[in-house]
C-alpha cells in the first residue's frame, strides 16, 4: 500500500472509529450505520495526483432498481469537504505535513458527519426530508430544475415508517406522475403499484419498507467489506 494511503486510512480509523464509524472493507469509506440509512464518509482519490477529496452524506437503504440496490449513494446531503479554500489535498511526499492536512480534512469532515448521525432519529430524517421536499416544489414552481427524482421516494419510505400513510402516497404519487423514460418509469409505476393500493394499511406499508432496509442490510452484510457492520434487525 501507498505511503500516503496508509496515512489516510490511519487517521481516519483515528478520527472515525471512536465515534461508532466502520471502514468499509480495507477501502478509503468510513461508514456510520443509522439502520435505514448510512453516513458515508469517502476520501476519494483523484486520477491524476495522489492525495484525496473528501466526501460526506447519506446513503439510504430503500429498494431502487437494478445495480442501485447493490451499492451505495450519496442520496442526500452530500458536501464535499474543503481544507480551507480547496478541496484536495495532495500528497507531495512529506509524510508529517500530509497526515496533518488529513488530520484536518478528516476532522472538518466529521463536524458536518455528526449533523447527519441525527439521521439515527426518524423524525430528525423526516424533518430535513420535509425541508427539502418543500424545496423542490418552490424550484418546481418557479420553473427551475429541483434535483433528483429519488428525493420524493426516500422522503415517502420515512414517512411509511413513521406510520405517515397519506403523507408518504402524496409523494409516491407526485413521483409517479412525472415523465420518466425506462427504467425509472417502470421503478415509479411499481412504487405505486406497492404503496397507493387502497387496501394498504400504515402497519403494511412500514413492513413493506423494513422488510426492504433489511434485505439490502442482509446483502451488504454478506459481503467480506461489511463484515464490521452492526447486526441490526430493522423493525
Amino acid at each position: 500500500m501507498d505511503s500516503h494511503n496508509k496515512i489516510i486510512q490511519q487517521v481516519a480509523n483515528d478520527v472515525f472509529s471512536p465515534m461508532g464509524f466502520f471502514q468499509k472493507g480495507k477501502s478509503r469509506t468510513w461508514l456510520y450505520d443509522c439502520g435505514y440509512c448510512f453516513v458515508q464518509v469517502e476520501f476519494q482519490p483523484s486520477a491524476y495526483s495522489r492525495g484525496s477529496f473528501c466526501n460526506v452524506g447519506i446513503a439510504f437503504l430503500f429498494d431502487y432498481f437494478g445495480g442501485l440496490n447493490e451499492t451505495l449513494a450519496f442520496d442526500f446531503g452530500w458536501k464535499r469537504i474543503l481544507l480551507g479554500k480547496t478541496d484536495f489535498i495532495e500528497y507531495t511526499g512529506d509524510d508529517e505535513i500530509f497526515e496533518t492536512q488529513v488530520f484536518q480534512l478528516a476532522n472538518n469532515a466529521l463536524k458536518y458527519a455528526k449533523r447527519l448521525m441525527r439521521f439515527q432519529s426518524l423524525k430528525y430524517g423526516n424533518q430535513c426530508m420535509s425541508r427539502l421536499i418543500f424545496s423542490k416544489w418552490l424550484k418546481e414552481w418557479l420553473g427551475k430544475w429541483n434535483g433528483p427524482i429519488y428525493d420524493y421516494y426516500n422522503a415517502a419510505m420515512i414517512k411509511f415508517l413513521l406510520g405517515k400513510l397519506d403523507c408518504g402516497r402524496r409523494l409516491i404519487e407526485k413521483l409517479n406522475s412525472l415523465k420518466l423514460e425506462s427504467p425509472f418509469k417502470e421503478w415509479a409505476e411499481h412504487s405505486y403499484s406497492e404503496f397507493c393500493d387502497d387496501e394498504l394499511t400504515a402497519e403494511q406499508a412500514r413492513n413493506k419498507v423494513c422488510s426492504m432496509i433489511n434485505r439490502r442490510r442482509n446483502y451488504f452484510k454478506q459481503k467480506g467489506s461489511f463484515r464490521k457492520m452492526p447486526d441490526i434487525n430493522f423493525l
